[in-house]
């Protein structure tokens, strides 16, 4: 993340309330401006904001298409937008799904207000932001 630079934000998630949550979290980080909120992942798969975002902040469990088809779509179009998850599910096989359809972190849903900062901080210097051990067993 380069110094001064501000990324451009798109937040999606079927809970309005949620969204809102999050706009504020996102009120208080200068570097990131959120550019649109959707409300399901059909809306933002072929939103026209969606080609001038840096990041994709997407819930998983939606309704008429979840945050994982909607990501592998969007992953299709534009393999350089980072894309996190925000999920309840943080199973293993879950996560491995999210790194297969090309995300580059995710966020416990409970943990969202503590671990918003580092987790964008580290997806947009091009790290993952996942458990090691899943990490570890996607590359062998």
């Amino acid at each position: 993340m380069e110094r001064g630079e501000v990324y451009k934000v798109i937040i999606v998630d079927d809970n309005k309330a949620f969204i809102e949550a999050v706009n504020l979290l996102f009120d208080k980080m200068p570097q990131f401006e959120v550019i649109c909120c959707a409300y399901d992942g059909a809306e933002i798969v072929d939103h026209p904001e969606l080609v001038n975002a840096d990041l994709l902040l997407i819930d998983v469990n939606m309704p008429v298409l979840d945050g994982i088809a909607a990501g592998c779509q969007i992953n299709y179009k534009r393999p350089d937008l980072k894309m996190v998850a925000v999920t309840l599910n943080c199973d293993r096989v879950y996560l491995e799904e999210l790194i297969r359809a090309g995300f580059n972190g995710f966020i416990d849903k409970t943990k969202i207000v503590t671990s918003l900062p580092q987790v964008l901080s580290a997806v947009m210097n091009n790290k993952y932001v996942f458990p090691k051990d899943i990490l570890v067993s996607m590359r062998s």
